[in-house]
């Protein structure tokens, strides 16, 4: 009798579990540069608590380019993803792994500065993740605020969803031409919404 593989919820980190922050001297919306950023996005806490409770393994699978383009320092980014699992931790919630890709093709930081397939759209982290905990990607599930998310998800066979606003028409356009002829599954405009639509899919 061969055991069930596990099924798992992939949530990119920043824009899902953790607020993305507007930093005025690049003038961009970005990941937390340092730990006083960090705050949990609303919603995130229910939905991963469901998660569990459905049999779901919690996988952060993320780019996290700021190293390669020395915005930011390894020990910094340490201790921003230690502030984010220990509020999760205050909620009870525990993320099962966490999967970075660090790369960039235009980096600052030599090391980092490379074409990648972990590098989202890319789908290498998904494909280790499912090596090290037997996933069955069919079964499991993406969830992000990007186009990247979408397409790497679809890439590597789980089902998805997009946090997006999608109140103004025009950036329905926008995302719509982006993704070309590929589609999430579902579009959320809070993350509460993620949870029957899990629950109907089991």
């Amino acid at each position: 009798m061969f055991a069930r593989k596990k099924r798992a919820i992939f949530l990119d980190r920043d824009g899902i579990i953790n607020e993305l922050r507007y930093d005025p001297e690049y003038g961009v919306i970005e990941s937390p540069l340092n730990t006083a950023q960090v705050r949990l996005v609303f919603g995130i806490v229910p939905l991963l608590k469901w998660a569990k409770k459905l049999g779901y393994l919690l996988i952060i699978i993320s780019n996290q380019p700021n190293l390669a383009l020395a915005k930011t320092s390894e020990a910094n980014f340490a201790r921003i993803s230690r502030k984010i699992k220990g509020l999760l931790k205050k909620e009870a919630v525990t993320i099962d792994a966490e999967y970075y890709c660090f790369h960039h093709p235009f980096a600052k930081v030599k090391k980092f500065r490379k074409k990648c397939d972990c590098r989202k759209p890319g789908v290498g982290l998904f494909l280790e993740a499912a090596k090290e905990h037997d996933i069955d990607l069919n079964s499991s599930w993406t969830i992000g605020d990007g186009v990247a998310d979408v397409l790497a998800g679809k890439a590597a066979g789980c089902k998805t969803m997009l946090l997006a606003n999608i109140d103004a028409a025009e950036n329905l356009r926008i995302i719509e031409r982006q993704l070309g002829d590929i589609k999430p599954d579902f579009i959320i405009k809070k993350l509460t919404d993620a949870v029957p639509l899990i629950k109907r899919s089991r």
